[in-house]
């Protein structure tokens, strides 16, 4: 089940639920904790699409993510940011539900 199958937006606030209590391993390593979960929909998803993240908003913020992943120069970096892409694909696929990516 997809994030936006049954809806095409969420309020925010329900977004950051779901990434809340959504853990899931990344690469056969541990992910991210809540408050670097939290941090994601800030830094990825502003404010400035207002109250509600929309399929669009999501798909535009993943390709913000994977331009700046493709940029940055710092292996750490790039790795994190890597990772933050493959957790954002499947939580979108999953629509939430927990597993390992």
């Amino acid at each position: 089940m997809s994030l936006f199958e049954k809806k095409p937006q969420l309020p925010r606030k329900e977004f950051r639920e779901i990434l809340k209590k959504t853990d899931m391993k990344i690469e056969g390593v541990r992910g991210f904790n809540v408050r670097e979960r939290i941090n994601m929909e800030k830094d990825i998803f502003p404010k400035k699409h207002g109250n509600i993240i929309s399929k669009n908003i999501f798909d535009d913020g993943l390709r913000e993510l994977k331009k700046a992943g493709t940029w940055e120069k710092d292996f750490a970096k790039k790795t994190k940011i890597h990772k933050k892409i493959k957790y954002l694909e499947k939580l979108e696929e999953t629509g939430g539900n927990t597993g390992t990516v």
